[in-house]
Parts: C-alpha cells; structure tokens; sequence
C-alpha cells in the first residue's frame, strides 16, 4: 500500500512537469510567433505603411455560435498587400461576443502606424487609436472638378460672375486657376492683405487681378460660389448659385451645394483597398499617408450633393444657361441705353 501511494505521487509529479512543461512551450511559441510577426512586419512596411481595421459584429449567431462565443469572444486576421513602396497592413476584428478589444488589436500593430483607416461610425475615443481624417486630398478634387467643368463650360469670362470664400486664406494659390475663367473674380476673406499680395503678383504676370473685400453680402451676386474649407456659417447665396465646397456644410445654404466628388479609382491600387472602406476615402489616406502625389492629377468623373450625382457636362450645361441669361440681360439693358440717348 505505501509503494502504491508513492507511485501515485510521482505519476502526480510527473503529469504537473508535463503540464509545466506543455504551458511553458505554448507561451514560448506565442512570444516567439509575436517577434516574428513583428519583424515581418517591421520588414514589409517599406517606406509608406497603412493601418486599416475593420470591425465585423457577429448579430446574428446560431444556437451553437452562442455557446461557442463564450470560449472565443472575438476572432482576429491580419494581411498585408504592397504596391511598389506603399504597404497596407489590414487587421480585420470579427466580434462575437463582448466589447471590442483594442489591446489585442494593438499587439497585432505594434510596428505599424497608428493612425488607422476606419468608419468613421467607429469610436475610438480612450484606445491606443485615432481614425485619419483630412480635408486636402477633397480640396484638391474640388479644384480639379472646377477647373473641369469651368473648362467645359467655355463661357465668356466677362459673363460670368464667380466668388472665391476663403475666411482664413488656406488657399490663395487657386485664385490663379479661376482667373483663366472670369474676369469677374471677387475673394471674400478675412485676410485681405495675403489676397491682395496675389492680386499684385497676378496683375504683373499674368495681367489679371481680382477684387478682394471682407464682406459676405456681396456673395448675393455671384453665380458660381467655391469655398476651398467647410462651410459654418450663412452665406447670402440664391437659389440659383452653384456651391462647390470640400465637405459637407454645418449650415443650410440656397443653391446647388456640390461636396462630393469621386475620381475613377486607379487599377493599381484597387488590390490594395479593403471592400468595406470607402474609395475616396482610402485615396485620401493614400496621397496623404503613402506618399501617392500622382492622386492629384485625378479629376472627378462625377460630383454629389448628398442626394444626386451631376456629371461635368451636366454642370456645364447649367453654366452655359446662365451665362447665356446673363449675356441677354447686357444685350437688353445696352439696347436700352442706346434708346435713351438717342
């Protein structure tokens, strides 16, 4: 009987080393497989790296995907696809039960940027996260989509009417494009000495100039109305004025109010982009985070106002209506004139 009961101690024994011994290869694997992973990925980022994440919520779950929750409470993958020197590292978060985890997701990005492209129905208030936002790469489009339609309008620069709203001077520059287009350029801003340091500099080289003054009432008269920041405030504009601005605005406006504008997304980089992400979204987060400048030279094939889409010709067309007004009400009141002295 006591040999039994030593005997039965050490199989004790040995099946608590075994135990030991399996835990401390399980742990050793994990740290092992997590430097590797970040070596990969350290390796892989390249020059230009992007961190997506996106969340799955897992609602609708069978009798047995609920018992199944309780053991994995959320599943989580990782790839990465490159294009020449931009990476894009895409960490997908399936939520099965619970809250979401962003510890775990940030052992998963340890080396990659934290700046991640997300929803933005996703908070990420108090996480080791922040979602990219930026308005320059929407600016840009803006211009391009103007330029474009403008081009295509082809009206005669004296009949047609166009006001430049630029509170903070954040893009002075764009005030030589439009100068191709009217001779009727009127800035309405709150720095008029960088406005009128353009004007002079336009006038000697290229012989135009523009007239810059502080006060939005004048906005009433003008036909085609481009605000190059979000717009927050009322602006005197009537129901016939065509706004482009590059996001939506916080207030109500008359007029046709164009803030979207879509480019045709690259072939090169459709492998790239995760198909829950929105597609001017990701090619802002490529011209802006992954150094992809060419971006810029996209023109929209259609713009939005929230509710329909316009193509360029469409808004052209709407141009050339009211140049042509404009045109026939000189045409009458110069006839009128004539009358009247003879």
């Amino acid at each position: 009987m006591t040999y039994s009961a030593v005997k039965t101690d050490k199989n004790r024994y040995g099946f608590c080393v075994n135990r030991l011994c399996l835990f401390c290869i399980s742990v050793s694997e994990k740290v092992i497989f997590f430097f590797y992973d970040a070596y990969n990925l350290k390796k892989e980022r390249g020059d230009n790296m992007l961190t997506v994440l996106e969340i799955e919520r897992n609602n609708n779950k069978t009798f047995m995907q609920k018992i199944a929750s309780l053991f994995h409470p959320y599943e989580i993958s990782t790839t990465i696809k490159k294009h020449n020197k931009i990476s894009v590292l895409c960490i997908k978060y399936r939520l099965n039960r619970g809250k979401i985890r962003y510890k775990k997701i940030y052992d998963y990005a340890i080396c990659a940027p934290k700046t991640v492209i997300c929803s933005n129905e996703l908070e990420l208030e108090n996480t080791p996260f922040s979602r990219f936002e930026s308005d320059e790469y929407a600016r840009i489009m803006m211009q391009n989509a103007v330029c474009d339609i403008l081009g295509r309008a082809a009206v005669s620069p004296n009949s047609l009417r166009i006001a430049y709203y630029d509170p903070m001077a954040d893009a002075p520059l764009f005030t030589e494009k439009l100068s191709e287009f009217t001779s009727q350029l009127m800035v309405i801003t709150n720095m008029p000495r960088f406005y009128e340091k353009e004007s002079e500099r336009l006038s000697e080289s290229i012989g135009a100039s523009f007239t810059v003054n502080n006060s939005p009432e004048r906005l009433s008269d003008c036909d085609i109305l481009i605000c190059p920041k979000r717009i927050d405030t009322k602006l005197p504009v009537s129901e016939k004025t065509i706004i482009f601005t590059s996001s939506k605005p916080a207030v109500s406006l008359k007029g046709t109010v164009i803030y979207e504008f879509f480019p045709e997304f690259p072939y090169k980089y459709q492998r790239l982009k995760p198909e829950s992400i929105d597609g001017v979204y990701f090619l802002s987060a490529l011209y802006s985070l992954g150094g992809a400048k060419e971006l810029a030279k996209l023109v929209p094939a259609a713009c939005g106002d929230g509710q329909i889409l316009y193509t360029a010709e469409r808004l052209a067309q709407r141009i050339r209506n009211t140049s042509e007004e404009i045109n026939s009400v000189i045409s009458y009141n110069e006839l009128n004139a004539e009358k009247r002295s003879v």
